[in-house]
Parts: structure tokens; sequence; C-alpha cells
């Protein structure tokens, strides 16, 4: 169970800021622009090519200071890189996740070739090849992440040595996966049946056995892995070559056909359809196994094809299964933590940002006479980090519109201004960047030229009731946001304002929704 202070940091992290954050990392690295990334608190993460679910709290790692702190030791990370900050730890293993599924929409086929494959007549043949499939991709997405990419195997690493040490995994026992099979039901059996349940019982723990060697063999190699039960034995000796083969073969199909025939010769261990056939067991070492379900997850999921890509090293061992010392990332591990320390700064900002008023006179901004009684009061609303949502969904209502504003607003914005030509014998003045030239040429000169303009754009809004008329107020904040949008693409100084007066007193309500100089975010 977390803690008290675990949930409140955990609701922090979990709050919509960081998903887009995450999201949008997710958009750049998979190269799909429309792709949507979601938190649950489910201890699973998955895609299925067009969503990727992360839990960012999976089995409670991020609280668990003795699994990070075993992790930390094996990876030979500093002391406490992850383990004395739980913030930290959230986000390595949201980013480790997010790296995951990622590389799963580049090079796996979607949805799971299981589903059509004509091996798989009945439920439980379909799933078992689905699970064969899983580890296979998983090893070799893996694979990818070290071989071609120059900064994902820290990610990796911890997400795959952090599994092994974290105190309270999801692991599925034999009687939650396969428990509807082994219990008693009302009718009654006769000795034919209790001898065949005891046979498919027996043959579900085998295969489960099966699976979790094959696991701890391809994905594990850095922990000794004990020798397989007699019964085993044969199994694993046909089957291992085809896992590592196909745990290296750059196209989908070639992988998936190596999958095949460890499906042939493991087939007498596949219980028959008396019972749907479970995988939750492999969740611990997994992770999440719905990514290669035979059929798509959400609405709208289309096929996909994955990318073909040789491969030559794994996460942890080499080609042959020789385990290799793991990489050490001390310069690209300090990045990484100091950009998430920034990261949390931000995300704290905007989370306890309460806003401010404060009162002005009228008299301190310059005011006439007449209007020097007057009683300014300044807001800046607390920001409301639900609504960016909506604001995203009108930006994209409107991105024609600001794209091509944005290229008339330069060509009406621009102006002669003098420019400064530098590197001349003689001219204007004298440049003191370039006095180190052997050649002389630290003079400058100016000319005419066209640019735009040192200037600020002061939007204000009227925000009286006369503004509820019409819909005006929806003009009005569809307008700001199109202007808001063409300045920023400009880098222009603006600020948005809105204002209100009180008939009854001098006082003026005046809301800053975009100062001059606001926060990045």
């Amino acid at each position: 169970m977390l803690s008290k202070k675990a949930k409140q940091i955990l609701k922090q992290f979990q709050c919509d800021y960081n998903r887009e954050l995450e999201e949008r990392f997710a958009q750049t690295f998979s190269e799909e622009e429309q792709l949507r990334l979601f938190f649950i608190n489910e201890n699973a993460a998955y895609t299925d090519g067009r969503n990727i679910i992360v839990d960012p709290a999976v089995n409670g790692l991020f609280a668990d200071r003795a699994a990070l702190r075993q992790t930390e030791v094996f990876l030979d990370w500093p002391c406490e890189a992850v383990s004395g900050n739980p913030w930290r730890a959230l986000r390595m293993v949201t980013r480790a996740q997010t790296i995951h599924e990622c590389l799963h929409i580049l090079y796996t086929d979607f949805p799971s070739p299981a589903g059509a494959d004509p091996r798989c007549d009945t439920r439980n043949k379909t799933k078992a090849m689905a699970m064969i499939d899983n580890i296979i991709e998983d090893a070799y997405i893996e694979a990818v992440g070290c071989s071609v990419y120059d900064n994902l195997e820290l990610f990796l690493q911890f997400a795959r040595i952090s599994s092994l040490f974290v105190s309270a995994p999801s692991e599925g026992t034999v009687r939650q996966v396969f428990g509807s099979m082994s219990e008693s039901s009302d009718e009654p059996w006769d000795e034919a049946e209790a001898t065949e349940l005891a046979a498919q019982i027996g043959k579900i723990r085998l295969l489960e056995a099966y699976l979790n060697h094959m696991i701890d063999l391809l994905l594990y190699p850095m922990v000794e892995t004990p020798e397989p039960e007699p019964a085993l034995a044969s199994y694993v000796e046909q089957t291992v070559p085809f896992f590592f083969a196909g745990s290296a073969a750059a196209a989908p199909a070639d992988r998936h056909r190596y999958a095949q025939q460890i499906f042939d010769r493991i087939l007498p261990l596949i219980p028959d359809d008396r019972e749907e056939l479970g995988d939750a067991f492999l969740e611990r070492k997994l992770g999440g196994t719905h990514t290669h379900q035979s059929v798509g997850q959400s609405i709208g999921s289309q096929a996909r094809r994955g990318r073909a890509q040789v491969v030559n090293v794994r996460l942890f061992a080499d080609l042959d299964g020789k385990p290799r010392d793991p990489d050490r990332f001390p310069n690209q591990l300090a990045a990484v933590l100091d950009d998430f320390d920034e990261e949390k700064e931000m995300v704290l900002a905007l989370i306890n940002d309460e806003g401010s008023s404060t009162i002005v006179d009228a008299s301190q901004c310059g005011a006439t006479p007449i209007h020097n009684k007057i009683k300014i009061h300044v807001h800046r609303p607390k920001i409301n980090l639900n609504l960016r949502r909506a604001y995203q969904n009108m930006y994209q209502r409107f991105r024609i519109n600001i794209n091509s504003y944005n290229t008339r607003f330069r060509q009406l914005l621009q102006a002669a201004v003098p420019q400064r030509d530098t590197r001349y014998l003689f001219g204007e003045g004298i440049s003191s960047r370039k006095l180190g030239d052997v050649r002389k040429r630290y003079w400058y000169r100016h000319r005419p030229g066209v640019d735009l303009p040192d200037l600020a754009v002061l939007l204000l809004i009227d925000g009286s009731g006369s503004m509820s008329w019409e819909n005006r107020s929806r003009k009005a904040m569809e307008s700001a946001l199109i202007l808001h949008e063409v300045l920023r693409k400009q880098g222009m100084e603006h600020a948005i304002v809105e204002h209100r007066a009180n008939f009854e007193d001098p006082e003026m309500e005046v809301n800053i929704l975009v100062d001059f100089h606001p926060r990045k975010n």
C-alpha cells in the first residue's frame, strides 16, 4: 500500500501537463502526430499502435526505495539517484514505459499475427502463439533500442532491472490466472472428467514454467537461470535457438516465422479450450501483454506494419546470448535527472500557482485628475490545467487560419529598419568583437533593410456583460487565441488583458491572461 505522502506525489505527477509532456515525447519518437498517451493505474503498459497506455505507479516502484536502491547498485548509478527522489523515479518509470511502447509502434506488427495464423484454431492456441510473439518482440525492440539509438539503453536497462527487485509485483498466480479451471463445479464430475481436468491443469503449469524459463534466458541473461524441470528439458532444448534467432530477425514477418516453429514444438503443452488460457503470470517480467493481443483494442485502430531493422547487440547480452556488462551512463544520467528536476519545478509551479491580486491607484499609472480616484484591481487568474485540452482543440480548429495569418502578419508588419553589416576595412564604427581579425576587418556599416520593427502588442478585451450577447465572448476568445499564436510564432512581445468597469464604484477589474513576459509554460 502506498503511503499518504506517496499518493500525494503520484496525484501531482499524474496531472494533465505531465501526461501531455509524455505524449509529445511519444509523438516525436514514434513519428505519429495523432498518437495519444494516457495514464492509468492498472499495473500495465501497452499500445495498440494508435494509443499508448502507461502506469507511472506500476507495482508501486516509485515508492519502493529498497527496489530502487538495488537497481542503482546493479546499474552502478550514484546512491539515491532515483531511490531518494520519488518524482525522479516516477519520471524514469514513465519514460521507460513510453520508450518501450514507442519502439513497438515503430517495429512491431499490429495486430498480432497470431490472430490470422492458421495454426491458431482455438483460443488457447491463439493466446499461446501471442505469448511467444510477445517474448520475441520484447527482446527484439530492446535490441533495437540499444543498436540504433544512442540514448535509450539507460531507460531500457532501468525498466528491466527494476522489475526484478520490486517488492510487490503484480504477478498473477496459477490460481488467479487459471482458477476457474481448478475450482469445483456444482455439477457432478465423473472419474474420466476429473482425470482430464487434472491433465489440463498439469499442462497449464508446465506451459507457465516453460514461458517463464524462456523469458529468463532471453530477457534476463545477467541472472543465473536454473535448469528447467525434466518434463520441459526437451522443449527448451528444441526451442532455445529459435527464440534467440527470432529476437534478432530484422523483419516482423521473419520473427513470427520463428514463433511458429516454437509453437509447433510446444504444441503438446497447450491445454484445450475448456477454460481460456490467461497470461497474468507474464505481467511481472514483461510489464504489459496487451500490446500483443490478436485484435485491435481501440475504436478505429488500424493494422500497422513494423519496420525492418538489423540489430547488432542485445540489452544485456550479445547476439549469441552471452551476457555483457551494463554500459555506464554517468554523463547521460546526470543530464536526464537535471531535466527531470527542471520539469518538476515547472509542473509544481503550475499546480501550486494560486494566482494573485493587487490593487493599484490610477494616480500611480499617470491618470488624469478626472480618473485618478479609480481603484484598479489587477488579477492574475489561477492556472487551470484542465483547460489545456480545450485550448488545444480550439487551436486545431483554427490552425489553418493561424498559419495563413502568420505569413500575412509578417508581411504587413515589415518596415524599414537599419541593419548592420560587419567585416569591413573602414566604415561607421568599430566592432570590438572583431579586433582580433588579422586582416583588420573590424569596421561595421549600417544599411537600410526590411524586417519586423521592435514593437509590443497589447490586446484589451471587453469583459462587460454586453459581451454575452450574440456569443461575443466566444468570438473574442477565438480571436485572442489566433492573435496570441501568431505573435508567439513571430517572437513578438504581447499581452492579453480582459477588463471590466464597476458602474456603482470608481473601480475597475483587470484580468491579465497573458503577460508581456510570461512563464514558458
